[in-house]
């Protein structure tokens, strides 16, 4: 194989919500009158009752302002061209990169499509991550930095681009450890045979 290439992903930048900055303020305002008042009037005479409807009227706040809300499992972004690997170097759109103009390059690519993502912190997205949170950081000897976020389909996608990164190795941008961690290598077994091709 002679190259292997990714989609690009592109995320889209968050928008200034002000509606919702206006949201939070109001809230808190007025959990500080209620409070205020309901101090100032003595309306509740054990502290222990004050503490439990501050805490009540906190998470009618917090659930007015959408904080239990299900998150969305829309692509917030869009793809845009292909990230290609070969010997000669790293291709971002239409741009190359040949390894001998290179610095460095950063690669982490922990995520992959399905891979298990939590709801609420605790429960399980039944359709899973998109796989778009991996980045590659390319820095030039001009010194000028890349940055892209690419879809992997799956963690042992990585494994196509292994003879590549073995190049790069050669030339010095990726140490032994930084090959280890992207080809998501575990056992001593696989990183011995990683190290048998390093030679």
């Amino acid at each position: 194989m002679d190259k292997y290439s990714f989609e690009i992903f592109v995320p889209e930048k968050p928008k200034k919500n002000n509606k919702q900055i206006a949201k939070v303020i109001l809230s808190f305002l007025a959990v500080t009158v209620i409070s205020f008042v309901f101090l100032e009037l003595n309306v509740f005479k054990n502290q222990t009752y004050y503490y439990i409807f501050i805490g009540l009227l906190a998470t009618a706040v917090a659930y007015w302002n959408g904080y239990f809300k299900k998150p969305s499992t829309e692509l917030k972004g869009n793809f845009d061209g292909k990230l290609t690997f070969s010997n000669e170097g790293i291709s971002v759109k239409n741009q190359f990169y040949p390894i001998n103009e290179l610095y460095s390059i950063i690669i982490d690519n922990k995520d992959y499509k399905g891979k298990s993502v939590k709801e609420f912190g605790e429960f399980d997205n039944p359709n899973g991550s998109h796989g778009i949170s991996n980045l590659i950081t390319l820095k030039t000897k001009d010194n000028q930095f890349v940055e892209v976020y690419f879809l992997q389909k799956s963690l042992s996608e990585s494994s196509k681009i292994e003879s590549f990164l073995i190049q790069y190795y050669k030339s010095n941008l990726l140490s032994e450890d930084d090959l280890i961690s992207i080809m998501h290598l575990e056992y001593d077994i696989d990183k011995n045979e990683l190290r048998k091709k390093l030679r």
